[in-house]
This record gives C-alpha cells, structure tokens and sequence, in this order.
C-alpha cells in the first residue's frame, strides 16, 4: 500500500509541475514566436561587392552586384542554399614588357588603363536559423557557410600573361530575415568570399629598362577576402 501511495503522490506532483509550467511563458495569441510553414524561398537581391585590392591592383574591383538565392528548409534550422550573382566590376591590365622610365616595381608606368570586366558568383551552402523553424517577432537570423567559385569566363589571358579565369571561393556570413506571415519576406545579407588571383612569371621578368612589376620576394599568390551587402525580396512556398 505504501508502495502504491507513493506512486500516486509521485504522479500527481509531476501533473502539477507540468500543469504550471504550461502556464509559464506566453499565451499562443501573445506569444513572440511564430512558426514559420513555408519550407523553399526563392530570393532576388542587389547590393554592393567590396572587392579586395590585390598586391598588383589586377584582380576584378568593387562593384554593384545582383543575385538569385534558392533555399530550402532540410529540416530543424538546418537549410541547404544555391547562390548565383554578377558583379558589374572592371579590372587594370598591366604590361610587363612595356618600356617606361620609372622607378623598379613601379606598376602604374606599366598599365594600360582600366577595363569593364564583369564577375560572376556561384555557391552552395548550408544556412543554420538560430530561431530553428520559428520567427522571433517575425526576424529569423541566420548564419551560413559555403563553397563555390567565382569566374570572368575569360578562357586567355591577357596582354601581361595575368588571367583571373575561374576561381574556387570559400563562403561564409550571416543575415537576418524579416517575416511579416504571407508569400513573401524582406532579408539583407553579409557574406564574405574569399578567393585566390596567381601572377604570372612576366610579372617578375625585367622589361628592356629593367623595370618589373615585381621583385622575387612577393610570393606569386595572393588571398582575397571579398564582403558583400545584400538586400532581397523572397518569394515563400511549399509546406
């Protein structure tokens, strides 16, 4: 019998500690949290790419971008994404055997002047919500990582042998979306790629005056971490 009393009393003190725990927080109607159905965004957005400088100055510049993003909810706050953009950006083309009384390694006598030359981004990535499959006062913040490449799609090189070509970029970053409830969501977005440019062996070779665009200690690779500002309309579907 005390045995029985026991797990009696046991029980009822486990439904009291639940019954006030649920009445603990907020009301649904009042409450923050908002669950968000819709688990495939399609997103278009522009901003601006704030290209690094690279040591030659030869690398595609700083620019206005434009995008597509599709994202898809995996499942809990995991989200796999595809990234497709164009940076309106331009580069210098330097001449490694132009003749020019300057002083050694003094690039600018050896330019050609400045060139559009457009870049263009593609990634894919996984985005974590750390709101999970909720909004927090309609704001979902996330953070993202990836890997794609960015291309000119240039196939030769130019005058100075340098070619950008196409490169593998490493992505990562973060944003924060705002859901008011319906088909569509306003996101702005900071993501940062980071991506390598090689110089070619005439970048060091003395021209007919001797000058170079570089003396042997710079090394022939150089790492660019690349920020963008993004702001998006995405289009929400599928429960």
């Amino acid at each position: 019998m005390r045995a029985r009393f026991r797990g009696i009393l046991a029980l009822g003190i486990v439904s009291i500690t639940c019954e006030l725990g649920a009445q603990v927080g907020y009301p649904p109607t009042r409450s923050p949290y908002r669950d968000l159905r819709q688990t495939q965004e399609i997103t278009l957005y522009g901003g601006y790419y704030r290209a690094k400088l690279d040591p030659a100055r030869v690398a595609p510049r700083s620019g206005p971008m434009v995008g597509a993003r599709y994202q898809w909810r995996a499942g809990g706050p995991a989200h796999l994404t595809l990234d497709l953009a164009r940076v309106e950006s331009d580069r210098r083309v330097l001449d490694p055997e132009r003749p020019e009384t300057c002083p050694s390694a003094n690039r600018e006598c050896k330019s050609l002047g400045m060139f559009r030359w457009p870049l263009y981004l593609a990634d894919v990535g996984m985005a974590l919500a750390l709101t999970g499959e909720r909004s927090w006062l309609n704001l979902v913040p996330e953070l993202r990582a990836g890997g794609g490449f960015a291309t000119d799609f240039h196939t030769k090189a130019d005058v100075g042998d340098f070619a950008f070509g196409t490169r593998f970029a490493f992505s990562w970053g973060g944003g924060i979306r705002w859901t008011p409830g319906g088909p569509y969501q306003l996101r702005v977005d900071v993501v940062n790629r980071l991506y390598s440019v090689k110089y070619p062996e005439t970048y060091y070779l003395p021209a007919e005056d001797q000058t170079t665009i570089f003396s042997l200690r710079q090394n022939r690779t150089a790492w660019l971490n690349n920020p963008a500002l993004t702001i998006g309309v995405s289009y929400l579907f599928s429960r």
